[in-house]
């Protein structure tokens, strides 16, 4: 009897040690996805990653990132080349203790977006990509701060975003961008890594950001050249080049 109630007095220790280890890491649970976001997407787009504040409730099966911002590549201007003021996002509670956590729903809503042309070859959004795409092979390491846990996101919505182009040949301007829905990245079975999440949701926002930079400048250098043509044409001659270029 005295051997079973020793026995129970230990469970009931270790039982109270797990709820107070429960406890504080849930109370922690933001901090800690807020310095892995930071982790994995620093070492994705080999510049700096920022979060000014991360809300789990999961109680609610749901959460928002605050403040999300990604440092433009060393040589340009603009402080940053991507930020928006929160992204919201929906957890499956019942994968919270399988090895995927599947997201349902993660919306990027109203991101500004800041594409720099500073010549043929040099353009803002073309490093990114290469920054991106050169670890797609790797994995990083699990720590702390970059946590061994896989994703699968069945739905993200990036929409209502604004790209903001600054060119030092055609000056500045803004253009809304497309809205893009990706689905299911990642699988239920073996998801995806953060950094490869990280690269599935970054690659096709910024290869869109990229050809609307392009077809922005391509029509600018256009119109310069027609307007430069037609300055130097006879009536008759800019008539027919008009009419060559459907104006």
């Amino acid at each position: 009897m005295k051997a079973i109630k020793i026995i129970l007095s230990v469970l009931l220790a270790l039982l109270i040690v797990i709820v107070i280890a429960v406890l504080l890491g849930l109370r922690n649970l933001d901090a800690l996805v807020e310095a892995a976001i930071e982790s994995v997407g620093t070492h994705v787009t080999q510049t700096a990653v920022t979060v000014e504040r991360v809300h789990i409730e999961l109680t609610e099966a749901e959460g928002a990132l605050y403040g999300l911002k990604v440092a433009n590549p060393e040589g340009f201007s603009q402080p940053y080349i991507f930020q928006v003021d929160e992204v919201g996002l929906q957890i499956l509670p019942s994968s919270l203790t399988d090895p995927v956590m599947v997201l349902p729903l993660v919306v990027i809503d109203g991101a500004q977006l800041y594409a720099e042309h500073a010549g043929v070859a040099d353009i803002n959004l073309q490093h990114m990509l290469k920054n991106i795409q050169r670890g797609e092979g790797e994995e990083v390491k699990a720590t702390t701060a970059s946590p061994d846990v896989r994703f699968m996101v069945q739905e993200l919505r990036f929409t209502n975003a604004t790209l903001h182009l600054l060119s030092s040949e055609f000056g500045q301007r803004r253009v809304d961008m497309q809205d893009i829905v990706l689905t299911d990245l990642g699988d239920s079975e073996e998801g995806l890594a953060p950094a490869q999440l990280t690269r599935a949701i970054l690659r096709p926002i910024m290869d869109q950001a990229r050809e609307q930079l392009e077809g922005q400048v391509r029509e600018e250098a256009e119109g310069a050249l027609r307007e430069r043509l037609e300055d130097e044409l006879s009536d008759d001659q800019r008539d027919a080049l008009r009419s060559l270029l459907g104006r």
